[in-house]
């Protein structure tokens, strides 16, 4: 192996650090990861993202958001699976949900998600253990 395919090797095994924590590097993109770091940490793989004025936000209701910084948020894909979605990492603390008036055409939820609700999602997930790749390291919806 070529000290420049090391050196590239290296840069994304410590991005993917610096995002999702401790991971497991499956193949030179497909990598595993803990969804729950702690019960006011998280990180989801979900497609209830959305860009309001310029802002990505989280949508957990009909009406309801949390808004994310782009550092909370990446997109990531699993071509096998058919995934192609978000990670979203979620801390309790800042997890403030904003309601808007009018109710969102695209999305429907029977209740709206708490910050609790979403741990148990991130759980699930975990136990299914689906590796993924970024897709790009840059925000864009």
């Amino acid at each position: 192996m070529s000290d420049k395919t090391q050196s590239i090797r290296e840069k994304n095994s410590k991005d993917i650090e610096r995002f999702f924590g401790e991971h497991k590097m499956l193949s030179n993109q497909y990598f595993t990861f803990s969804n729950v770091q702690d019960e006011d940490n998280i990180i989801i793989i979900t497609n209830n993202v959305k860009s309001i004025k310029k802002n990505p936000v989280l949508i957990v209701g009909n009406n309801e958001v949390v808004y994310l910084k782009d550092w909370n948020i990446l997109p990531v894909m699993n071509w096998e699976k058919g995934i192609d979605a978000w990670a979203v990492k979620l801390n309790r603390k800042y997890f403030k949900v904003y309601t808007f008036m009018e109710e969102f055409e695209d999305f429907y939820f029977k209740e709206t998600e708490t910050f609790d609700s979403l741990v148990e999602v991130a759980k699930e997930q975990q136990e299914k253990g689906n590796a993924f790749r970024v897709k790009s390291w840059t925000y864009r919806i």
